[in-house]
Parts: structure tokens; C-alpha cells; sequence
């Protein structure tokens, strides 16, 4: 690969040959085609960019239902026009005021109401919508009501998660309706209908969040989940608020980088970069031997720190100014061998799945937001409560059963978040902005798509399609794409990686990025070939 001038020439792995889509007035990125043009649609109508990102994600939520959905979280980082400051939003729900680890002696179960947190995805629709939007939440919504009312047609990546969470979506008789009629789940083209969802939305968009969180939605959750030995109650909904903050920053190589703060494990992100900033990664090239493993191992260090660390800063107390120091990383640089894979690396002294949605937006005026929705897993907890449409998380999944452990699961307390997204900014302004799903796999991918652009040089798009590792914790094995450059497999294993093949394009995350031109203003977006999202600008 040659790299000049911050611009790389003649790659050394496969692409598709895509070049990044462009915008002068706005650019906005989906996980959905169908929610990106409600997201143009909502610029070229007069909206910012909130509008865009608050439109995109009820679109989104209707659309692609096994993702993400109303009954799920939101992360947000964005800057407003005229802002001197970035803004993080924090919309995890809670564990019920019931909720009790001895309950779960085998381990929580990822089916079923008790494995359902608050939702938090309408109470962030409504602050941006109200901080930030032009438009008021009925024009906000009215693209995903339309789509709920009228139907839209099936993907085939809808239909084959459908297919696969026949036993999920059996555990309620509104689920086996809605995705599986006549016995057999939905086809690609089939018109999947959603009136309850219609319902659902039309009331938050006419009464705002206190529709969903203290109105009839409240009380319809309420009687089902007394009906079904569950957990969530009206009065959970009606205590809950998002949570707005400031992001955590770190540098890299002279750039800022902003991250979700906890109870997100966005910390992660910065702290494998503040590690791989000691390396020059640059000379050792992408791909190679020396990159590759070394970042795995800035990974794993990272995620055994998080382990140790991060939970519901609410409850727990730890020193992130301290896991982002300077002098913290060198700590745990100095603990990786150049020359051998680390296995069950111990977490640094501070005291000294996986489906997800992704979206973004920018405009002409200077708004930037990237996005994130999530369910945790494929439909959640399968749980669509009868008359409401709403599939319902899975988050308590994400708690720890261990007492020891500052994830361990109570009443009223937060699960650490999979969830994060990032800003880059150049000379104090965004430059990047990008996310990804994936569970575990967010934050190494993220780790790996900002080097490969202050690295490596890349454009968007070649940032988000270049070939990726991925490493599995539960495993200790790390995925490789095979368009990395021939050899990397064995090289590897040579240093003690149990490696894997994920085939040319793999790696289960699906990412996305924006780029803003500091000196024209121009927009640049990449999509990931490995889903069908789409990044759409004019």
C-alpha cells in the first residue's frame, strides 16, 4: 500500500471500488435505505440535522425491527451550530425496582420480560426533538407511522432474522402474528404491517414521551407484565428521564477524540487508542504483523480494565481521568509482548450482541450527531406486549450475577452499555464522526477505523471497508478477514493468536463514517458493504 500525503494509492486488499458519497448542504448515514432517504428527505425539507437523526430512527425502528426499536436505548455525542461543546445523551434505562439476581440461579435469561430494562429510545427522541429540532414530533415521526400503517416490504436481512428467532418471538402470540402468519415467517418482499406500532407512535407523537413513559403505553406494560410474573410497572416508566452529559475526550496523535462517556464502554475506545499511540503504527503499515497484534493486544487490555472498572456511575465508583491518563497507558503498553499474544490479560491498577442500528448527520450550519439504537439482541427479548407493537430489550442480559463485579445487577441500577459513539476532532471542530453495532465488537472496530484514516490515510470509504480482526473475549480467538494481506493467519499464530477465518467480509460489524472538510465544509460519507446501510448527501 503506498500512503502519500495522507492519501492512500493502490490498497493492498480487495474493495468494492465504492467511493464515499458527498454532500455540500448535508450528508446523512443509516443502517437502513429506507431510513436514510427519510433522513434526506427531512434536510431538503428545511430540518437540521437533528430532524434528520430523530426522523431516521423511528424510521429505523419500524424497519428494521429485529435491530433496534422503541422499546430499546439511544447514544447520541453531537454538537450543535454555535456550540463550544460537545453534548452526549445517555438513554439506558434501568433494572426494575424489582429486579433480584437470586432470581436468575442459571444466569439471566435472554427471553422473556425479565430481561428487559427500561427502554430509553423515546425519552432521547424527545429531548433532541425539543433541544434541538426544527420540527415538532408529529412531523418527526409521521415517515415511520406512514411506514408502520402502510407497511414497507421485507429485506431479506429481515426475513432471515426472523427466521432465526422463531423460539424469541414465540414467547408472545403478538410476535408469532405479526412475523410468522400462517405458520411461516415472512418472506423477502412480503408488506409487514404494524398497526399497533402505528398506535404507539401516534400517541408519542401527539403527547411526547409522557405518552409512552407515563400514559397508555405505561399502563398497557404495566397489566401485562403483572399478567406474565414480570418485573417492569408502571411507576418504572414513570421515574425515567435520559441522561444529558459531557463526552470523555482523549488525544491521539494530535486529534481529539470524543467518546461516550459510562455508563457506555466508550471508555474503551479511547483506551485502545491511548495505548496504540505509543507504537508508530503508520510505519508498520496496515495489515501487517507488528499493526495487527498490536492492537489485539491494546484491545484486550483495554476490555480487562473495563471489566474491572465500568458500571453504572450511579452506583460504582472509578477514576476515569485516571484510565485516560497519560501515564495509565504507558502502564498497560508496557505490559504487552511484541512477540506473544497475551491470554486473560489482569486489569491495570487504577488506584496507582449484538444487534444495534447506527446512524448520523450533518449540515451546512454546523450540526453534527452520530447516533446509536439498539435492542441489544436480535427482537430483544422477543416480548411485544399485545396492543402496542413495542418489541421490548434484552439489556438485563448485559448485568453481572457476580457481587464482586461493579456490574452486578440491583434495583433501579444501570447495566455497562454496549453502546458508544465517537467524534474526531481536528483543530476543536468535528472532523469524524462514526459508530457501529456489534456489541463487544463496537469499540475494537471503531478502534480500528479511526487508525485507519489518522493512520494509515485512507478515505471514508476505504476506512469502513478495509478488511478488520475482530476478537472474541469468551473465546480468546480472533476473527480476520481474509482480504488482509496474505500470510497475516499464520504470522499470528506464530505469536500465539488462536486465529479464524471471517471470510472476505465477516466481521459482524457494520460501520459507518462521516467526514467534515475543515477548509471547503464539504461532507464525505463511507457505508459499510457488509449490510445494506446507506449514506446519502446532496
Amino acid at each position: 500500500m503506498t500512503n502519500r500525503g495522507n492519501h492512500i494509492t493502490q490498497p493492498l486488499f480487495e474493495t468494492t471500488g465504492r467511493g464515499p458519497a458527498t454532500g455540500r448542504d448535508g450528508l446523512v448515514a443509516a443502517g437502513h435505505p429506507l431510513a436514510a432517504a427519510a433522513g434526506l428527505h427531512a434536510l431538503r425539507s428545511g430540518g437540521n440535522a437533528f430532524d434528520a437523526a430523530v426522523t431516521m430512527a423511528a424510521v429505523i425502528a419500524v424497519v428494521e425491527p429485529s435491530s433496534n426499536h422503541v422499546g430499546g436505548d439511544v447514544f447520541t455525542i453531537f454538537q450543535a451550530a454555535g456550540a463550544d461543546r460537545l453534548t452526549a445523551i445517555n438513554a439506558s434505562g434501568p433494572a426494575p425496582a424489582a429486579a433480584d439476581p437470586a432470581a436468575f440461579p442459571d444466569g439471566i435469561p435472554a427471553i422473556g420480560l425479565r430481561s428487559a430494562a427500561v427502554p430509553g429510545a423515546v425519552s432521547a427522541w424527545e429531548t433532541l426533538a425539543n433541544a434541538h429540532c426544527r420540527f415538532d414530533l408529529p412531523q418527526l415521526l409521521q415517515p415511520a407511522i406512514d411506514y408502520a400503517a402502510s407497511g414497507f416490504p421485507i429485506s431479506h436481512a429481515l426475513s432471515r432474522a426472523i427466521t432465526d428467532s422463531r423460539t424469541k418471538l414465540g414467547s408472545s402470540a403478538t410476535g408469532l402474528e405479526l412475523f410468522f402468519p400462517a405458520g411461516q415467517p415472512l418472506q423477502p418482499g412480503a408488506i409487514l404491517v404494524q398497526e399497533d406500532l402505528a398506535g404507539t407512535l401516534r400517541a408519542v407523537a401527539e403527547g411526547g414521551a409522557d405518552a409512552f413513559y407515563r400514559g397508555e403505553y405505561a399502563a398497557k406494560l404495566d397489566a401485562w407484565s403483572r399478567a406474565n410474573d414480570g418485573w417492569l410497572t408502571a411507576a418504572d416508566l414513570a421515574g425515567y428521564e435520559c441522561e444529558t452529559l459531557e463526552p470523555i475526550y482523549s488525544d491521539y496523535r494530535g486529534y481529539c477524540i470524543a467518546g461516550q462517556p459510562p455508563v457506555s464502554q466508550g471508555y474503551v475506545v479511547l483506551g485502545e487508542l491511548n495505548i496504540a499511540a505509543g507504537y508508530d503504527l503508520a510505519a508498520s503499515g496496515f495489515g501487517a504483523t507488528d499493526t495487527v497484534h498490536t492492537m489485539i493486544e491494546a484491545k484486550k487490555l483495554a476490555f480487562a480494565d473495563r471489566h474491572s472498572n465500568l458500571g453504572d456511575p450511579e452506583h460504582v465508583d472509578f477514576d476515569i481521568e485516571r484510565l485516560l491518563s497519560a501515564e495509565f497507558a504507558e502502564q498497560r503498553r508496557a505490559q504487552i509482548d511484541p512477540d506473544r499474544a497475551a491470554h486473560e490479560p489482569p486489569p491495570g491498577d487504577v488506584n496507582a450482541g449484538s444487534d444495534t442500528t447506527v446512524l448520523a448527520a450533518v449540515d451546512a450550519e454546523g450540526n453534527a450527531i452520530t447516533f446509536i439504537q439498539s435492542l441489544f439482541e436480535g427482537f430483544g427479548c422477543g416480548v411485544i406486549v399485545d396492543g402496542t407493537g413495542v418489541v421490548l430489550n434484552n439489556r438485563m442480559t448485559g448485568f453481572s450475577l457476580d457481587p464482586a463485579a461493579p456490574n452486578y445487577l440491583q434495583p433501579g441500577k444501570r447495566t455497562m452499555h454496549t453502546l458508544n459513539t465517537y467524534m474526531v476532532l481536528r483543530d476543536g471542530r468535528p472532523w469524524l464522526l462514526g459508530g457501529t453495532p456489534g456489541g463487544h465488537y463496537q469499540v475494537q472496530t471503531n478502534f480500528q477505523v479511526i487508525s485507519n484514516v489518522i493512520d494509515h490515510g485512507m478515505n471514508v470509504q476505504q476506512a469502513v471497508e478495509a478488511p478488520r480482526w475482530g476478537h472474541d473475549e469468551l473465546t480468546d480467538v480472533v476473527g480476520i478477514e481474509t482480504r488482509f494481506p496474505s500470510g497475516l493467519d499464520v504470522a499470528l499464530r506464530g505469536r500465539g493468536h488462536v486465529v479464524v477465518s471471517d471470510g472476505a467480509w465477516g466481521n459482524p460489524s457494520r460501520a459507518h463514517l462521516i467526514a467534515i472538510d475543515p477548509d471547503t465544509g464539504a461532507f464525505s460519507g463511507g457505508t459499510d458493504p457488509r449490510w445494506h446501510g446507506q449514506t446519502l448527501g446532496y
